[in-house]
């Protein structure tokens, strides 16, 4: 093998690719990235056998071949390497890395002992635009559960319907939901990909934005038990979660008896405040509605620390209400939101409040269960 590309590219093309890559006991090839010269350029690969990151760096091939270096070690000192031409030829030692003056031998593996990566087909996928599906996996992917008891909850489930998909995820305390537009893609269906995943492709997603300029859409594209995202010149193949997701549409309250709007920035402030002085492992703060004086608000206290309450000002309609929430689940979905004001609607002190973005275009609904007193 002897390739040559910039360094500015390989860096970049190790950067989408290294994070999958980890030490492993076992099978201490996950610890490397894969090189190998492909259709006149270089394509970087990494696993960790439940999912995997490929990537393309253009450059100029002079002799085909393939290889595998330790990922962490390869991009460290790419990443030292001064800007300009880089090198890669493949000798009986290893690997040459040569730029300018530099010239560095990297022992690896033979690409034999690298893991079969699955080759997916990715036409007839759906296609999402790219800032929007990062945005949207990131509104949904903090409400997985991190218990391994029930699998089909670890994930964030997928439900493509007509020209929309709905990402969807929960913990049995609180769900959260996202809707986009997808355009392309045909039939229905529902899907759970590890959150794992998911976190990855907006990671990577986010250094295109720093790097190489977020591509317009990302395509996804799925068989009976894998999923592979595209975008640009990356691809994540990843697998997926078996079981059934809850229907979850049956726990979303219809009917509600008050509904308030208020600030979500002085929301927050609130909620932070009461937090402090919340019950140790309960995490309990108390909000209160009063439509008459038209507030909302919220307190805490705890016998050890003392107490403290907060009166926002607001739109309030309905009945006088009042409810009980773990400051945790309830913060994290307002921080998911970036609208200004939110929409708060509950039934009683004993059933899940939904809470909304006011005016925001785009379509989130958050439910968090509450602390039965």
């Amino acid at each position: 093998m002897h390739f040559a590309c910039t360094q500015e590219n390989l860096i970049q093309g190790l950067n989408m690719v290294g994070h999958v890559a980890g030490k492993n006991v076992n099978l201490p090839v996950l610890g490397n990235v894969l090189l190998k010269t492909e259709a006149g350029s270089l394509k970087l690969s990494t696993t960790n056998l439940e999912m995997a990151v490929n990537c393309t760096v253009r450059g100029k091939v002079e002799a085909e071949g393939e290889y595998s270096v330790p990922a962490k070690l390869f991009m460290d000192y790419v990443s030292l390497l001064p800007s300009g031409k880089v090198e890669l030829v493949l000798t009986e030692d290893g690997l040459d890395v040569r730029a300018g003056e530099q010239e560095t031998t990297l022992k690896g593996m033979p690409s034999s002992e690298f893991p079969l990566l699955p080759r997916l087909a990715k036409d007839g996928g759906f296609q999402l635009p790219a800032a929007e599906a990062k945005r949207a996996i990131a509104q949904v992917a903090f409400a997985v559960s991190a218990s391994e008891s029930r699998p089909e909850l670890s994930g964030v489930a997928c439900f493509f319907k007509g020209n929309e998909v709905a990402f969807v995820a929960t913990d049995s305390y609180r769900l959260a939901e996202r809707v986009v537009a997808t355009v392309g893609g045909k039939g229905d269906l529902k899907t759970i990909v590890p959150a794992r995943a998911f976190l990855e492709a907006t990671r990577i997603l986010g250094a295109y934005k720093d790097e190489l300029g977020m591509p317009e859409s990302v395509s996804l594209a799925f068989t009976e038990n894998q999923m592979v995202m595209s975008f640009g010149n990356v691809e994540l193949v990843s697998r997926l979660i078996e079981g059934s997701f809850p229907d979850y549409q049956q726990i979303i309250p219809q009917n509600f008896k008050t509904e308030g709007v208020v600030s979500r920035s002085e929301l927050q402030k609130a909620v932070r405040a009461a937090s402090l002085f919340s019950r140790q492992g309960l995490f309990d703060i108390h909000l209160s509605f009063d439509p008459e004086k038209g507030t909302c608000t919220i307190q805490s206290a705890d016998q050890g620390t003392g107490r403290t309450k907060t009166m926002l000002k607001g739109a309030v309609t309905g009945d006088a209400n009042s409810v009980t929430l773990n400051f945790r689940y309830f913060g994290d979905g307002l921080s998911a939101m970036g609208s200004d004001s939110v929409r708060m609607k509950l039934i009683d002190g004993m059933n899940a409040v939904l809470v909304l973005p006011e005016g925001a275009a785009e379509k989130y609904r958050y439910i968090v269960m509450p602390i039965r007193q």
